[in-house]
């Protein structure tokens, strides 16, 4: 039997995914990460929630500020429930589905053209990126190394340097690469067309689809010209991702070893985090983010048989359990509040993977 191009993306991604969790779980008992998970302290899980609803609140304003600038104004509540279910689809869904979730709902509750939706997530993974390289780049200036890296790696000095000077060069490209899009894509639009235009026949159909859906592209970003809204993007961009850092910390504390990790090394954890959450795997991170985490924690000491500093568990025990946790316990919250949109809403999500995958295929270019 023949895989389709999707089924061996999700066939590659499960085997990942099977191989990173076996690291993450090697050498330690299943019962042991139970009982560590079974004696977490609640406050600090709870704090860990509290702080993601807050951040999946800023998103959803920073989405309303986005395209309150390019269409007419929903209320809050709309881009709210739209933000909690999109991101669902993105956690769980294989391939490139989840991504066109929200410009789905846009379009089908609001009227909002595919193109401005799609703008919606450019800018948002634009900055969200710029915010990453920030971190990076700040972590790798002003932090010292993990002292567990330059045992692991004595080259890693020389690495760091690197990854620093990296980030910094690319901070300046994407913020080039974002305004020469904002400021002159329109302009670019307009000469790239006619020599798409000079092509065959039979791309002529599909030239007209990819018109209509760069000038909406282009029409959803208009917005971001002005400087004040693009402040304000940056400013809520900034804070969330500053605020989300405490939730490693806190975790920490949770499972016992919160005298190892304060905010430093959560700001290195999130970097992690981030890592693997962006290796090719399963959808929703499955094993990949699991590993990452029980590696990060490894390069600040958090490992071995001997007892946390405020618990009876192993290091080895309370690491897995906080990665485990970390993953999951914001994955399930994040659920929650999609599932409360959808049946409040009173959306299909069946209908709407299937309206999603159908979006999808409609979006591929045909073979020349």
């Amino acid at each position: 039997m023949t895989l389709r191009p999707e089924q061996r993306r999700l066939a590659l991604g499960l085997a990942v995914a099977a191989l990173a969790l076996a690291l993450a779980l090697w050498g330690v008992p299943l019962a042991e990460v139970g009982a560590a998970i079974g004696s977490a302290r609640w406050p600090g899980l709870l704090a860990v929630a509290a702080i993601f609803l807050g951040q999946q609140g800023l998103r959803a304003l920073r989405q309303k500020l986005i395209l309150d600038a390019a269409a007419a104004p929903l209320p809050y509540r709309e881009h709210l429930s739209v933000l909690c279910v999109g991101f669902l689809a993105i956690n769980t869904l294989p391939g490139r589905i989840g991504e066109v979730v929200r410009p789905l709902l846009l379009l089908e509750r609001h009227g909002l053209p595919m193109g401005a939706g799609f703008a919606l997530v450019f800018v948002e993974r634009s900055v969200d990126l710029f915010a990453t390289l920030c971190m990076i780049a700040a972590a790798a200036t002003l932090l010292p190394p993990p002292p567990g890296l330059l045992d692991l790696a004595p080259g890693s000095a020389e690495a760091i340097q690197t990854a620093r000077r990296v980030a910094w060069l690319a901070l300046p490209a994407l913020a080039i690469g974002f305004a020469t899009v904002l400021l002159g894509g329109r302009r670019l639009l307009d000469r790239v067309l006619p020599l798409l235009d000079r092509g065959p026949a039979r791309w002529r159909s599909l030239l007209l689809r990819l018109t209509g859906f760069a000038h909406n592209f282009l029409d959803g970003l208009q917005g971001l010209r002005r400087p004040a809204l693009l402040v304000q993007v940056l400013g809520l961009t900034a804070f969330t991702w500053v605020a989300s850092i405490w939730m490693f910390p806190l975790a920490a504390w949770s499972f016992g070893f919160g005298s190892l990790v304060g905010y430093a090394e959560g700001v290195g954890l999130l970097a992690v985090s981030m890592l693997g959450g962006v290796i090719p795997g399963a959808p929703g991170a499955v094993g990949t983010y699991e590993a990452a985490l029980r590696g990060g924690l490894m390069l600040y000491g958090i490992s071995g048989p001997q007892p946390v500093p405020e618990g009876a568990s192993s290091m080895d025990a309370a690491a897995v359990a906080f990665a485990l946790t970390l993953h999951w316990w914001v994955y399930l919250v994040q659920a929650s509040t999609a599932i409360w949109f959808l049946v409040v809403d009173r959306i299909d999500p069946r209908a709407l993977v299937r309206r999603a995958r159908e979006a999808l295929r409609a979006s591929a270019l045909p073979a020349p």
